[in-house]
């Protein structure tokens, strides 16, 4: 039997309407390089060229944050002149998307 006809066989996988909508849901995605404590004394002498010292040391990972849920964890990458990320680890389809979605 040829592929062509084992495909025709097979039936194709509808993803339903409510399955669509949430897969084009816009999400709000953020890579946190670090983070550091400041009086608001310091925050308000903050001015251009102004250096902040955060808690990450060079190796450790970056976290990933989609909604405010923490999914996974990447290292810095350069693409071409760019800054990137690469992911090391991340949680598995079903906790993102109870995560995202707080479905129990």
């Amino acid at each position: 039997m040829s592929s062509q006809k084992k495909q025709q066989k097979r039936p194709k996988k509808e993803v339903g309407p409510q399955i669509q909508k949430l897969m084009e849901m816009p999400v709000t995605a953020r890579l946190v390089l670090g983070e550091c404590k400041m009086e608001i004394e310091d925050i308000l002498r903050l001015g251009q060229g102004s250096m902040l010292e955060l808690d990450t040391q060079l190796k450790d990972n970056f976290k990933l944050y989609i909604n405010d849920e923490e999914i996974a964890k990447a290292k810095s990458v350069m693409i071409g002149e760019k800054l990137g990320a690469k992911i090391t680890e991340i949680s598995s389809t079903e906790k993102r998307l109870k995560d995202l979605t707080d479905l129990e």
